[in-house]
């Protein structure tokens, strides 16, 4: 498909989709490191108060996994971190330090889970830093044994955020600021503090309940997260920016050629076919699109893909203040587009 045809076909799509209120959000994308198209539909702040625009801010999840990723993987690279050296090296007092390593927290396989829990619940409002988070599950055993298996979880993210910390005395979310964001140009990026005004931002709508039964109801997710998001969620950021990364990966402007593709090899196995997980990265193989390479990102509220089809040549990078399957209905639609 040439490009005009491919624009045409994701703008009739993304009509579609608003019209009938299944998507709200905002749509990049790009051939090489080109954009082609990079629109937005919906709204930011219902009903029908701001508009999504292509610079809206929108909670991205879990996509916040491979910016934290990066920002472990250049202290690797600079020599301040090593992958499969037990934590205690670095901080003794981090939960399993002697059992667990860098390689191991990277790829889910650390025998963490997750933290939404009912500490979690009663301290949301209170979570700012990461040492808040650590206290969630300072305590929770482990899942299974560290190295035996792969469970997608977001504990395990926390303890890099720690790390980084550790190794370079800045909080981790100054330190991502100054390392990653700001030399990118990534200047719509950041975990915001949500209770303090940000110009701009999403907020997200879920028909998820999590404080009583689903009734259908559309409801703004203010009070459902914590007041700021930890190294493993709950960043917010744009498609542009998100863009800059993509470009900035894969033309070796944040990590060298071989530590690039440390975190673009498969290292486990994941929990679908066809799946596996790098460092902070999915690894996808359909058999259809060639190698895709990026994350996804699930809030109640949000829906969030940022994917390079590296054997296409396309960048496609998706985010909604929708529950999925928002995105990712788009996401796979134009994939598909991708290739007819």
């Amino acid at each position: 498909m040439i490009d005009t045809e491919l624009i045409e076909k994701v703008t009739i799509l993304l009509d579609a989709q608003a019209a009938a209120d299944r998507f709200s959000g905002a749509v990049l994308v790009a051939r090489e490191n080109q954009p082609l198209l990079t629109t937005a539909r919906g709204y930011a702040i219902h009903p029908n108060v701001l508009p999504n625009q292509p610079d809206t801010k929108f909670n991205i999840a879990s996509v916040t996994k491979m910016l934290t990723a990066v920002a472990v993987m250049r202290l690797v690279a600079d020599g301040k971190l090593e992958l499969h050296m037990p934590i205690a090296a670095y901080n003794r007092d981090l939960p399993y330090a002697s059992q667990i390593t860098i390689h191991q927290l990277l790829t889910h396989t650390a025998g963490f889970g997750r933290y939404w829990n009912d500490a979690y619940r009663a301290a949301r409002s209170d979570l700012r830093t990461v040492a808040d988070y650590l206290k969630l599950f300072a305590t929770t055993p482990l899942e299974f044994p560290p190295g035996t298996r792969h469970h997608y979880g977001n504990t395990g993210y926390v303890v890099l955020g720690a790390l980084i910390e550790q190794v370079t005395g800045e909080s981790y979310y100054d330190h991502m600021r100054q390392a990653i964001y700001q030399p990118l140009g990534m200047q719509n990026t950041d975990h915001y503090e949500m209770d303090l005004p940000i110009a701009n931002c999403a907020v997200g709508y879920t028909r998820d309940n999590w404080f009583g039964p689903v009734d259908g109801q559309q409801r703004a997710n203010h009070y459902i997260y914590a007041i700021k998001g930890s190294p493993s969620e709950h960043c917010f950021s744009t498609v542009q920016d998100l863009f800059g990364f993509t470009q900035a990966l894969q033309t070796q402007h944040l990590l060298d050629a071989y530590h690039t593709e440390l975190c673009f090899t498969p290292h486990a196995a994941g929990e679908q076919p066809g799946v596996s997980y790098g460092y902070g990265f999915h690894i996808i193989d359909d058999g259809k699109h060639g190698r895709v390479i990026g994350h996804g990102g699930r809030a109640m509220g949000g829906d969030a893909f940022a994917l390079m089809y590296r054997d296409l040549g396309y960048t496609v990078i998706v985010l909604s203040n929708y529950d999925r399957p928002a995105a990712r209905n788009v996401v796979n639609s134009i994939a598909d587009m991708l290739v007819e």
